[in-house]
């Protein structure tokens, strides 16, 4: 085999509840100089605040004062994950299977560990989980050990080192349930759980009587994400497309599953929604997004929208404003923006004040020559139906020709791409580089229609579409002819790989990052996951597996095709895409003498970039030189 250079990368595992993993480069970085800060989390009375931080080794919490910004300290602790409790002298965490309580009284922090008891108490061996920590709503800790959802009332009452907390069984078949639904008061009203058939089913509990089925859908092709706690009239909030064309903002009666619409965009699926939940728990909306070109966001809530409207007064029309956090009084709402000069940047707004102030800074650092902002584009496929993408042109002299371009496919195949340009792409734009970012059919976020428009289009329909969009660009003069490569991850590597197996003579080169090398191998394995088969079907239009099919398109069959360069990119610790894809390509690449580079990540999983700063720089890096090598951008 041959020999594969590799590169060391800390792993950072960080799986907050209430929080997301950002990034945090050493000031000077030539890709990007980002924040400390990752993300914020008010408390119920809005006096402090949870900053999840992310270092280059691995993630911490601090505590901050909201008014005079002062930290408690929370590194040497190292929490997993971290939420506000019931008031805002108490929040919950955990690390390395047990669970603790900080108290926040007087100044102090003091953190004891919850010992978990009871008739039925959990055993350490079951490693317990926490479900959902205690709350100003639902006051109870619940938590999961092997097939048993607990139930546990918590002890104000400390016991030496730790603090008693009794559980009962809540939920003695928790093995397929993947949310449970709770009331204001901690008790479960309903259940998701995975079906025999890879559905999910919603379920209602009917006292002694157990769960009773109410209605079934599939992930993506029928949206049902339910936001927040059962209300008082048995009914919840969530974004559904259940038995509608776009996904809308609802309420469920959680006993028939009748929906009624609060909320619907004319064109395009509503991407997130904020409902604010008050003491008496009823809920009530403050606003939400959609992403038809440009961040489009209707809001509920009058002092929300003129904070929102001076805020982009401040930073520009344009800036992509996204809601994180508030307090019970909605006093304060922290919000995370972007914009073509902003990577990521928290503010602070006062809505009684109606003033904003900044908590971290994410001003991209500067390029020898930016890029141009990024901009939606639509454009026919061959055979009529509407594609989508963003493009981001390098700032060139007027005269100059045509660039050449980077076009990047998302993963998924559920996902899609979204205003503003990441980094990467800014990045790349800086180099001289034309990027297109394709929301090829199938993706998310435009309706029905055009996700079930990539039903059946594996062998030929979805690739076809890479190639109108590159044909596209270059009519249109974004895109000097035979200077395209095509980049992707994940599935958007397997496309980028299977197009350029089909049409290598549109295509200079291709960069693959895990990608699904071996189609037959990886379909085979997630067909078995009862959690996968459901949408497979759904995707690949097939009540079983079309191997035939699937060995037809897979990049590993088609070697013999590939006389564009191509770049593999590989994370060690990949579960989803395993490395061994990647090893298995550039091996008979190799062999049958066609240029091919791979690099492994050792410390990196799935997403190789978000593993650390070092990671990013390299990958950044080795991009441009193959890039260089391969598509060099010709003096301007």
């Amino acid at each position: 085999m041959m020999r594969r250079p590799s590169i060391p990368a800390a792993v950072l595992g960080i799986a907050a509840l209430l929080a997301f993993a950002g990034w945090n480069d050493a000031a000077g970085s030539r890709l990007h100089g980002e924040p400390p800060a990752n993300h914020y989390t008010l408390s119920n009375d809005g006096s402090k605040m949870i900053v999840l931080r992310q270092g280059e080794r691995r993630g911490f919490y601090d505590i901050v004062d909201t008014r005079s910004g002062e930290y408690r300290d929370l590194f040497e602790r190292s929490f997993v994950t971290m939420a506000w409790g019931e008031d805002s002298d108490t929040a919950y965490a955990s690390a390395r299977g047990r669970i603790y309580r900080l108290s926040l009284a007087e100044g102090g922090t003091n953190v004891t560990a919850i010992r978990l008891t009871g008739e039925r108490g959990i055993p350490q061996a079951e490693n317990p989980r926490v479900v959902q920590y205690p709350t100003q709503l639902a006051p109870v800790l619940f938590a999961r050990g092997g097939e048993r959802l607990y139930r546990c009332a918590l002890d104000r009452a400390a016991d030496g080192a730790e603090i008693a907390a009794r559980c009962e069984v809540a939920d003695d078949d928790a093995g397929r349930v993947m949310r449970w639904l709770t009331t204001a008061e901690g008790q479960i009203a309903a259940r998701i759980v995975l079906a025999p058939s890879g559905e999910h089913e919603f379920q209602a509990r009917m006292d002694e009587a157990g769960w009773r089925p109410i209605f079934r859908y599939t992930p993506h092709y029928s949206t049902m994400n339910t936001i927040g706690v059962v209300q008082k009239d048995d009914t919840v909030w969530a974004l559904s497309s259940r038995g509608r064309e776009r996904v809308a903002l609802v309420r469920v009666d959680i006993a028939t599953g009748v929906e009624e619409v609060v909320h619907e965009h004319r064109h395009v699926d509503i991407d997130a929604a904020i409902v604010m939940f008050h003491e008496a728990d009823e809920g009530s909306p403050l606003l939400a997004n959609h992403f038809p070109d440009y961040q489009e966001v209707v809001h509920f809530d009058t002092r929300l929208e003129a904070a929102y409207a001076a805020l982009r007064e401040k930073l520009g029309e344009r800036t992509r404003v996204d809601f994180t956090s508030t307090d019970r009084a909605m006093k304060f709402v922290v919000v995370e923006v972007l914009s073509p000069g902003i990577h990521r940047r928290w503010y602070l707004l006062d809505l009684e004040e109606q003033t904003s102030r900044e908590l971290s800074a994410g001003q991209l650092a500067g390029y020898d020559r930016p890029a141009a902002p990024s901009r939606p584009v639509s454009f026919p496929a061959s055979d009529g139906i509407a594609l989508q993408g963003y493009l981001t042109l390098p700032r060139s002299p007027a005269d100059a020709g045509p660039p050449p371009m980077v076009l990047m496919l998302h993963g998924g195949p559920w996902d899609r791409d979204r205003w503003p340009a990441p980094s990467l792409v800014r990045f790349l734009g800086s180099r001289g580089y034309a990027v297109l970012r394709l929301n090829y059919r199938g993706s998310i976020g435009y309706g029905r229609d055009f996700i079930e428009a990539g039903s059946g289009t594996l062998s030929g329909r979805l690739q076809q579409d890479v190639l109108d969009a590159a044909r596209w660009a270059i009519a249109s003069g974004h895109a000097a002819e035979g200077r395209i490569a095509l980049y992707g991850g994940s599935f958007g590597g397997f496309l980028a790989l299977a197009t350029l197996g089909r049409h290598p003579e549109t295509f200079r080169a291709g960069v693959a990052v895990n990608a699904i090398i071996d189609a037959v191998a990886f379909w085979r394995r997630d067909w078995a996951r009862d959690g996968a088969r459901a949408l497979w079907r759904e995707f690949l239009a097939s009540r079983d597996l079309p191997e035939a099919t699937l060995a037809g398109v897979s990049p590993i069959n088609n070697v013999r095709n590939f006389d564009a360069p191509i770049l593999l990119l590989a994370g060690a610790r990949d579960r989803r895409v395993p490395p061994e894809h990647s090893f298995e390509l550039f091996d008979l690449l190799r062999a049958a003498g066609k240029p091919a580079e791979l690099v492994e990540y050792r410390g990196s999983g799935h997403d190789i970039w978000s593993t650390n700063a070092q990671t990013r720089e390299h990958i950044a890096g080795k991009l441009a030189e193959f890039l260089d090598t391969h598509l060099p951008v010709e003096p301007r």
